[in-house]
């Protein structure tokens, strides 16, 4: 195996590449905080799709449903694949690293690296759970996609997080 060595890129506070051993360490940490060593808890009652399960708590929500409950996952996300000269996205190598270890542990885990918002992606998913998982019985919805271009329309559209209605403050670190 050759040598990987990565420098890291930086855009003011944000890392723009990955290591893969790092990231591979992160999964695994998750995963032994989620894993309690016992009997798979189960109750999921089917499959979890997670979109947008690369990082952050989409990442996490599919291996708590993986690892603590056992469950089949399939994850859609849009990451970008090592090339010979510049490492893949931290996301690449999170999701390369759980599907090894759920395919250690006997766990389905399936990953869909394609745009969420395409028709093509949206069949593939369908595909997916007709052919190999059935009905999902959880989805977690964790995009990371600010802005969205209708491909039909052309239309650019903006997404927030937001309450309807009133106000809403809370603390925050």
């Amino acid at each position: 195996m050759a040598e990987c060595v990565v420098h890291p890129r930086m855009k003011g506070f944000i890392v723009l590449n990955a290591h893969p051993t790092g990231c591979a360490r992160n999964v695994a940490s998750a995963i032994e905080a989620v894993d309690d060593g016992g009997e798979r808890q189960g109750g999921l009652g089917g499959p979890v799709l997670v979109v947008g399960g690369s990082t952050g708590y989409g990442l996490a929500s599919a291996l708590t449903a993986a690892f603590r409950y056992g469950a089949p996952v399939l994850n859609v996300c849009l990451e970008r694949e090592p090339r010979t000269d510049k490492p893949g996205s931290a996301g690449w190598y999170n999701l390369a690293a759980a599907q090894r270890a759920a395919a250690a542990r006997g766990i389905p885990m399936t990953t869909v690296n394609a745009d969420c918002f395409a028709d093509e992606t949206k069949d593939e998913v369908v595909r997916i759970l007709q052919d190999r998982y059935g009905p999902v019985s959880r989805l977690v919805y964790s995009v990371a996609a600010p802005v969205r271009t209708d491909p039909e329309t052309g239309q650019r559209y903006r997404s927030v997080l937001k309450p309807i209605g009133e106000s809403f403050r809370t603390k925050t670190m």
